[in-house]
This record gives C-alpha cells, structure tokens and sequence, in this order.
C-alpha cells in the first residue's frame, strides 16, 4: 500500500531507470545491459517466490501438493498429520 510506495520511493532516490541507462550506453552493449538487468530481475523474483509459501501456494495451482506444502512451510500440519497424510497419498499415487 501506501507505506510500500512511501518506502520504495525513498529508496529509489539515487536509482537511474532502465531507458536512461540504456540511453547512456553504447548501442553494441545494449544486449549484455538487457541481459544482465533480466538475470538480476529473475534472481529477485525467485528469492520472492521462495521466500512467500502465500506465492508458493498461488503459483502450484492449488494441487494438493502445493497446498500440503504450504502447510509444511506455515507450519500447520505437525508430524504425526504429515505421516498420517503420507500414507494416504502413497496409496493413492
């Protein structure tokens, strides 16, 4: 919200944009600028990712194995639920 954008903004103060430094930069390294800015920005995505069992469980697609390990990473299902679950699903599958 409005916290974020107040944060975000205090912390791009000094930050050039993409199309800036792409201005600045020669046209045959333009690429290698490209390529790098893409690594980076995935890099942080998956950090992001990883670190959110919300997003987690968003990108699974709601499967039941995304759900169950949504539940391992907060922490809801104890041990004895997960062997319980586990022999259920060893039937199954």
């Amino acid at each position: 919200g409005a916290v974020g954008t107040a944060m975000a903004t205090r912390i791009a103060k000094n930050v050039v944009s993409l199309s800036e430094l792409l201005d600045a930069t020669p046209p045959h390294q333009r690429r290698e600028v490209m390529r790098e800015f893409r690594e980076s920005f995935r890099e942080e995505f998956m950090d992001t990712i990883q670190s959110s069992p919300e997003l987690k469980l968003l990108l699974a697609g709601g499967t039941i194995f995304g759900v169950m390990r949504y539940m391992v990473d907060r922490e809801i299902l104890q041990n004895e639920q997960l062997e319980r679950l586990d022999g259920v699903l060893s039937r199954v599958f």
